[in-house]
């Protein structure tokens, strides 16, 4: 093994919290490869001639350029993709990543402002196909996986001399693909633990790990698998069908039983703007959608109850109607709740979070669901239930 690359690895092990931890998860292994490549147990490394005119700091960049593939779970995520134009995203993901944490790479490195912040699955879709990257030899891993196009120039996949595929392509070193996906996702949760910690964070990384690592299930989701676990609703039936989706000509079974009950309350204090507001209706007309037979028990709310509360079911059209623009108080909602003996059912609560609270709820079933850009108003905890991000 080459004495500078193993200077590398430590200089990255002492000089970066991050990266260097997860360094340590990969064994420096020589091949006959001309570039580095990873295969999540080890990290490649060809002969010295291939990066011979490369600086110490561009050496140390690569090593965090390999590790970057782990710890971002690009060798995990391949699918059916085209691996040839996976690993041109993947390389434009990571290197975005380690350039804005200052990391230097060598010549020719993909790089393009336009890509910085988004995941490897946006800058694939954005990709064209066939796609056409001139990448200097020195950096273009040999593909080695299925069929491409000889006049396509990008990064393929690698395999070492005793058959260790390199990134791009699920591991084969006699470890469960879904174990050492797994084992990564919670080295680099660790990792990031420690480098905040140290008030060292790397740029752009709590929204990867917010992206990947955490991905945000739809909250229609969570929903409705709340009701199949604590109401039973786990049945489905062939017809009648979910008459919300016939119109297109989209034939959905609808749940069999009984009709689905929720409470839904919308905070329309003077902090929701009009946009938020128009969100939170097409939002609850997401939920209509979801369920062939339901009952909703709407409250509209900033200080007080406005109205009365509208029970909406599959027969009735929704109303976008908003009373209210004063303060926050989501007491008068929970109050009129156990006033009606609504206790048992589930409640989802669209707001900023920005109000009083009241000091308990006897219930478990309570979703509060803000929109991203309302996060930064409100607060990140709340004294019961669970906060659902709206994705905008």
């Amino acid at each position: 093994m080459d004495k500078k690359i193993i200077r590398a690895k430590i200089d990255l092990m002492l000089t970066n919290p991050f990266w260097g931890s997860l360094i340590t998860r990969l064994e420096l292994k020589d091949w006959d490869g001309p570039t580095f490549a990873t295969d999540g147990k080890y990290l490649m490394v060809p002969d010295p001639k291939h990066y011979s005119n490369w600086s110490f700091q561009e050496i140390v960049g690569v090593l965090a350029h390999e590790t970057s593939h782990c710890a971002l779970g690009h060798l995990f995520r391949v699918g059916t993709k085209i691996p040839m134009k996976w690993n041109v995203a993947a390389d434009f993901a990571g290197n975005a990543l380690l350039t804005s944490n200052n990391f230097k790479l060598p010549k020719g490195s993909l790089l393009d402002p336009k890509y910085n912040g988004m995941t490897a699955e946006k800058i694939y879709n954005s990709l064209p196909d066939p796609i056409i990257i001139e990448i200097p030899m020195d950096l273009l891993e040999p593909n080695t996986g299925g069929k491409s196009d000889d006049k396509k120039k990008g990064k393929g996949k690698g395999k070492s001399k005793k058959g260790s595929e390199a990134e791009g392509s699920a591991p084969s070193m006699g470890i469960d693909p879904k174990e050492l996906e797994q084992e990564w996702k919670e080295a680099t949760t660790a990792a990031a633990r420690l480098a905040k910690g140290r008030g060292n964070m790397p740029a752009g990384l709590e929204d990867y790990i917010d992206e990947i690592l955490f991905p945000k299930v739809p909250w229609q989701d969570v929903l409705y698998r709340y009701l199949q676990v604590t109401k039973g609703n786990s049945d489905f039936t062939a017809y009648p069908f979910n008459r919300r989706h016939i119109w297109r000509e989209i034939y959905l079974p609808s749940m069999q039983g009984e009709s689905i009950e929720l409470v839904c309350a919308m905070d329309t204090s003077g902090s929701v703007s009009k946009e938020d507001l128009t969100r939170y209706f097409s939002e609850l007309r997401g939920i209509c959608s979801i369920f062939g037979s339901y009952t909703i028990y709407l409250m509209l709310c900033d200080s007080a109850i406005h109205g009365e509360m509208q029970i909406i079911t599959e027969d009735e059209d929704l109303k976008s109607v908003v009373i209210g623009r004063g303060g926050t108080d989501f007491r008068p909602v929970f109050e009129k709740i156990e006033e009606e003996g609504l206790e048992e059912l589930p409640l989802v609560y669209f707001t900023d979070l920005d109000g009083y609270f009241p000091d308990d709820h006897h219930g478990d079933g309570v979703f509060w669901l803000v929109r991203k850009n309302q996060m930064r108003y409100g607060r990140a905890e709340v004294p019961f239930g669970e906060i659902i991000e709206i994705d905008d």
